[in-house]
C-alpha cells in the first residue's frame, strides 16, 4: 500500500515536510490507515525531515491492529543505500520497538555495523535497493501488508517493480507552487498502470481518495 498527501497541483510537501498540509481529517485517516500494515516502509530523508517517531503501541491500537489481522505493533522499516542518516532520532532509539533498516548488499560495513546496532539489516540488491526483494524478506519475517509512506523516489522505486497495489491519497485545498514531481518520482514504467477508485471522503475541502490496482495489471 502507498499513503502520501499532495496539493491540488501535486505538492508533496512544503519546507522540507508534507505536516503543513495536512489538518485534523487527514491526521484521522493517517492513524486509521496505519493500523492495517504490518511494516510502515519509509525513506532516510523523509523519515529525517519528518522526525519518525516509533509507531504507537498503546492498547487501543494494538486492539485495532489485531481486529485488521495485523501485528500487535508495526514495525518502521527505513530505506537507505548510503546508511549516511542520524541515528539519533527517536525511531533509532526505543530498544524495544527495534526498527529495520533496507539497504543494498555492497553497503559500506562501517555504516552496516553502526546501524546493526540500533535496528534489524536487511540487504537487498546491489548498487540500489531492490524493493521486490525487500518485499519478499519482510514476508519472510511475517509480514502481510507493508505501507510505504515515501518519499516519491521510494514510491518510484516500487511502482517500477510493479509492488503497488493500493494507493490512498489525501488531496490538500491548496496550491503548493514549486517543482514537485507529485506522489511518483523516477519511475520508468513500460505502460500506465491502471488503478480503480474504491473509495471517496471529504472533509474540511480535503479529498481523501482510495484507489486499488486494477484486477488484470496483476
Amino acid at each position: 500500500m502507498m499513503n502520501m498527501i499532495s496539493t491540488i497541483d501535486g505538492a508533496t510537501e512544503t519546507g522540507g515536510v508534507s505536516g503543513p498540509l495536512g489538518g485534523p481529517a487527514d491526521k484521522d485517516v493517517f492513524g486509521t490507515i496505519r493500523t492495517l500494515p504490518d511494516v510502515i516502509l519509509v525513506g532516510s530523508t523523509t523519515a529525517v525531515a519528518e522526525r519518525y517517531t516509533p509507531p504507537s503501541s498503546s492498547v487501543s491500537t494494538k486492539a485495532r491492529r489485531l481486529s485488521n489481522g495485523a501485528w500487535p505493533v508495526a514495525r518502521v522499516a527505513v530505506v537507505s543505500s548510503k546508511l549516511n542518516f542520524d541515528l539519533a532520532l527517536p525511531l533509532f532509539n526505543r530498544p524495544d520497538q527495534r526498527p529495520i533498516v533496507v539497504t543494498t548488499e555492497d553497503a559500506d560495513p562501517a555504516g552496516l555495523r553502526r546501524v546493526a546496532q540500533h535496528a534489524d539489516v536487511l540487504q537487498c540488491g546491489t548498487g540500489t535497493v531492490d524493493f521486490s526483494n525487500a518485499l519478499t524478506q519482510m514476508a519472510t519475517l511475517g509480514a502481510k501488508v507493508v505501507l510505504s509512506e515515501g518519499g516519491p523516489s521510494v514510491n518510484g522505486a516500487l511502482s517500477a517493480q510493479g509492488l503497488v497495489d493500493e494507493v490512498f491519497l489525501s488531496v490538500s485545498p491548496l496550491v503548493g507552487g514549486g517543482d514537485s514531481g507529485g506522489i511518483i518520482r523516477g519511475a520508468i514504467l513500460e505502460q500506465p498502470q491502471e488503478f480503480v477508485l474504491r473509495h471517496v471522503l471529504t472533509e474540511d475541502h480535503f479529498l481523501f481518495l482510495r484507489y486499488v490496482r486494477h484486477i488484470a495489471d496483476f
